[in-house]
Parts: structure tokens; C-alpha cells; sequence
């Protein structure tokens, strides 16, 4: 009997079903983080969506997720670039500006923090290692590229060259996949504790209007494993 109703409960329902949390895009539950000595960016958060405009500057705005998201594994969401100066190396530090990028932040930071001394200073998260998905950069899609600021962040291209402006275009990412093709191990998903939307465009004198709207996280729950049931 155990055999044939699990079985059953295989065949009749999905080997992964995703729970699903949707973010809100407001003014009252997301903070700017800025750099010092450099303009900010100005942020417009309404109707759950995220309109950026970045002219000879750059900041950060981002979400702390709360509690009750436990473990995500997939994060997507929808942007959109309408101006832009141009693709740069994102490589090179003091060359990588990008008119939108959507980040994850691990709260692992053990040796060492993205923000360093500012963090205690003005109260910006502790985090360690970090993914920074890209529209923008002289790369193709795909690429997996070594962030110049800082030892314990990755870079990936979403949107490379023969990007198009002007439309928007759905995004969604596997966390763990990224995460072990960035570092080459497997991520502690308790550690994921913020998402950050950010443009830069004070490397090169540049502008940029984006948007970002959409912002969701999904946590897989797999059926226990029927090897063994008798």
C-alpha cells in the first residue's frame, strides 16, 4: 500500500512545485545606499515597479528580504533600458559604468564586507559574497565575469552586445547554478538576505534611464524521496 500510494502521489502531482514570493516595489520598504563624494541616482518606485534614472551618477537601492522567505532558489523579473551611453568593460574599474544591474547579497561575511567600513558607519548590510546580474556590459550573454571592486563578487551578463533598448524583457535565474558557476561551491540559501537594483554612470560622464519591475523569489519543495517504500 505505501508503495502504490506514493506512487500515485508521484504520477499525480509535480516533481517540483515552486512557491512563490512576490516583492514590493514601494517607497517605504526599500533604502538607498549611496557613495560617498559621487551624485546619486534617482529612484521612482511606483506601481510595484523601479524607474531608474542614472545622469554622472550612482547608488543603490535594495530590500531586505524578511524572514518568512526561506531559501529561495530562483529569482526573476522584467527590465527594461531606454537610454544608455554605451557598453563598457566591466571588468575595469573606473571604466564600468551600466545603465541597470539587479543584485543578490549573501549575508556571509565572515572575512570581510562589501561595503567595509562605510557599512558601520552609515548602516549599510554586512554582505559578503554577492551576484551581479548585468544589462550593459561589452560581453556576450552569458559571461561570467570577475567584479573589480571586490574579491567575493561575480558578475553576470544578462543583456551583452546587440542589446535593444526601448523593451522589456523577462528575466529568471537559477541562484544555485549561478552561485556554484561563480564561486564553485554551493550557496547556504539562509544567507541570501538582500536584493539590490542599481545603475552607475559616473565613470564616463554618461546617462542612463532603466526600469526594473516584477521582483519575485521561488523556493522548489521536491516530494520525499519513495526509494525504499515497500
Amino acid at each position: 500500500m505505501r508503495l502504490a500510494f506514493a506512487l500515485f502521489l508521484a504520477l499525480s502531482s509535480p516533481l517540483q512545485a515552486a512557491e512563490r514570493w512576490d516583492l514590493p516595489i514601494n517607497e517605504s520598504t526599500w533604502r538607498n545606499i549611496k557613495v560617498p563624494g559621487v551624485s546619486q541616482n534617482k529612484f521612482i518606485a511606483r506601481d510595484n515597479t523601479l524607474r531608474v534614472k542614472s545622469y554622472d551618477s550612482v547608488s543603490f537601492r535594495y530590500f531586505k528580504l524578511p524572514l518568512s522567505i526561506n531559501r529561495p532558489e530562483i529569482v526573476s523579473w522584467s527590465w527594461r533600458v531606454d537610454e544608455h551611453s554605451g557598453l563598457t568593460t566591466q571588468t575595469k574599474a573606473g571604466r564600468d559604468d551600466r545603465p541597470l544591474a539587479v543584485h543578490i547579497w549573501f549575508e556571509d561575511n565572515a572575512s570581510g564586507s562589501l561595503f567595509g567600513s562605510l557599512g558601520s558607519v552609515f548602516g549599510y548590510p554586512k554582505v559578503g559574497h554577492l551576484i551581479t546580474y548585468v544589462w550593459g556590459a561589452d560581453a556576450l550573454p552569458g559571461s561570467v565575469l570577475q567584479n573589480p571592486h571586490y574579491a567575493k563578487g561575480k558578475l553576470i551578463v544578462i543583456v551583452g552586445k546587440n542589446g535593444t533598448t526601448g523593451k522589456w524583457s523577462d528575466v529568471r535565474r537559477d541562484i544555485v547554478k549561478d552561485y556554484k558557476r561563480s564561486f564553485g561551491i554551493s550557496p547556504d540559501l539562509s544567507d541570501l538576505r538582500y536584493i539590490a537594483v542599481s545603475a552607475d554612470s559616473d565613470d564616463l560622464n554618461g546617462r542612463s534611464i532603466g526600469a526594473v519591475r516584477g521582483l519575485s523569489l521561488a523556493s522548489r519543495k521536491r516530494l520525499a524521496d519513495i526509494d525504499g517504500a515497500d
